[in-house]
């Protein structure tokens, strides 16, 4: 069984571990954005015409 002192550096561990994954999420959200306000962007359609091309589905 763990003692207290690494339980709680297992929770501060996970809890820098969440909220380094957090801010990555929020970085992609924001260039996903200026990518589309910017129009670096394709179709769904066109997604699925480059994926056959390349024989993934």
């Amino acid at each position: 069984m763990k003692n207290p002192d690494e339980i709680k550096e297992t929770a501060s561990v996970e809890n820098i571990i969440k909220e380094i994954h957090l801010e990555e999420l929020k970085a992609e959200i924001e260039r996903g954005k200026l990518d589309i306000k910017e129009g670096r962007f394709i179709t769904h359609e066109e997604m699925l015409i480059e994926l056959k091309n390349k024989g993934i589905i």
